[in-house]
């Protein structure tokens, strides 16, 4: 609780600092007293994903996110900058490809040890079932259907670009320290098959995507104990969470 509350207090001092230095910048260009238009370099989308990354580095869990968002708006203010003549599209792909491979490796597998995996025939074609407590799971170019069974599930981290898997979390039990999964998203997209009695809280942040809560039964007093908590980041992708 007290590190929930200093993490709040982190981006409350971030945000607050943000808009103060913003604000005497702009106090500035009124007067004069700086050489260059303000007005169009913080009015800006770019300048609202830097602003948006650097208060989630403020989230230990969220600075992946934040360093794509930061890097992201650097990359789209150079050319006006530097007053290069590079179309968007030009470097687009380019950059998705860097910003890929950096992203596999950073997501390092977790917890990979300890676990077994069968494959079958499902009503909806092949099915990996999966014994574990953690999920690792990366789809790239492709992606399948997945069972998770497990006692004690604790969550883990599901990377989807260009892809995308169906989870089935339905055989799963919520382990009494918590269940947190990491979800990244991009071109691609994440579905989850959850029990009915299980709560969702989600923290995902979506540029240019969307997360989407389908439950049919959503319990609001619900046990608190069988709360996933769904963290991460989805660019022109999406995650979708089902209970039937």
């Amino acid at each position: 609780m007290e590190d929930n509350n200093k993490n709040h207090l982190d981006k409350k001092m971030l945000a607050g600092g943000l808009l103060i230095v913003a604000g005497a910048l702009l106090f500035f260009d009124t007067f004069d007293l700086v050489y260059f238009n303000i007005s169009h370099y913080i009015f800006s989308w770019k300048t609202l994903m830097i602003g948006i990354g650097i208060v989630m580095l403020s989230s230990p869990e969220r600075k992946n996110t934040a360093y794509v968002l930061i890097g992201l708006g650097i990359l789209f203010w150079l050319p006006s900058i530097f007053h290069y003549n590079i179309r968007l599209n030009q470097v687009l792909w380019p950059l998705v490809l860097i910003g890929v491979g950096a992203l596999i490796l950073t997501r390092r597998r977790i917890h990979s040890s300890g676990h077994s995996t069968r494959t079958f025939d499902g009503p909806g074609g092949k099915t990996s079932e999966m014994d574990m407590d953690y999920l690792d799971d990366i789809s790239i170019l492709g992606g399948g259907n997945k069972r998770v069974q497990s006692n004690n599930f604790k969550g883990g981290r599901i990377t989807a670009i260009f892809g995308g898997s169906e989870f089935d979390l339905k055989s799963a039990d919520i382990s009494p320290e918590g269940c947190v999964i990491d979800l990244f998203t991009m071109f691609g997209g994440s579905k989850l098959i959850i029990p009915e009695d299980w709560r969702i809280k989600s923290d995902v942040f979506s540029l240019f995507g969307g997360f989407s809560d389908k439950r049919s039964i959503r319990p609001s007093d619900g046990d608190p104990a069988k709360t996933l908590v769904l963290k991460g980041f989805a660019m022109f992708g999406g995650i979708e969470v089902k209970n039937y």
